[in-house]
Order: structure tokens, then sequence, then C-alpha cells
């Protein structure tokens, strides 16, 4: 290696001298470090990019707020159901009456079937 400006360095060049082809490769350095620092930018913001939506996303699926949103979803629908099931009642109160009477026959004679097929068996009495 050259250790004085007049020696010829490995290169075949004499140092000291500015070579046209030396000066080149450093401006093609100095751009390449600012791409470098842009490429190290934009690698940073879209590491902060990805952070916000790995929060945004852990805060979605926290088991609480599931459970909070799934008893609004749950009480919502059952207010609205019930709201729909009772204005139709109100708008066709005939069949209703109806249906209503049929569930009510129902019901009475599964409880009189009831109290004929049950069978009880006293063991106190060893029969």
């Amino acid at each position: 290696m050259a250790e004085r400006p007049d020696e010829i360095n490995e290169r075949g060049g004499r140092t000291g001298q500015s070579d046209p082809d030396d000066t080149e490769e450093l401006r093609r350095r100095v751009g390449s470090e600012d791409e470098v620092e842009a490429a190290r930018a934009e690698i940073e913001r879209t590491r902060a990019e990805m952070t916000e939506t790995v929060d945004a996303l852990q805060e979605r699926l926290d088991p609480q707020r599931l459970k909070a949103q799934a008893k609004v979803q749950a009480r919502d629908t059952a207010r609205s159901t019930g709201s729909d099931i009772l204005g139709t009642i109100r708008q066709n109160p005939v069949p209703a009456a109806i249906v209503g009477g049929l569930l009510g026959l129902l019901l009475l004679r599964r409880l009189r079937r009831r109290g004929t097929d049950t069978i009880v068996i006293d063991l106190r009495r060893r029969r």
C-alpha cells in the first residue's frame, strides 16, 4: 500500500491524485448511502405501522371485549325479535289467538296424559 502521496496505489494509479473513476465511485457511494438511509427510514416506518396494526388487532380480539360485544348483540337481537313478534301479533290478533289456544290445548293434553301414564312404585311395601 502506498505510504507517500507520490507512490503508486494497488490499482496502478498514483495516490494523492484524484482519478475521475474514483470521483464517480464516491458519488455512487454517497448516493447509495442516501438510498440505504431511505431504506432504513422506510423499514422503520413500516415497522411502526405494523406495530400499530398488531396493537389494534390485539385490542379487537381481547376476550373481554368480544364477550361484551356478544352480550350486546344477543340483547339487541332478542329485543328486535320480541318487538317483531309483538308487532305481528298486534297486526294479526285472530291468528295469534288461535295459535295460543292450540298451544294451550296441547299443553293441557300432555299434562293429563302425564297423570295417567305415571307409575309409582312404592319400594317400602315390597310388592
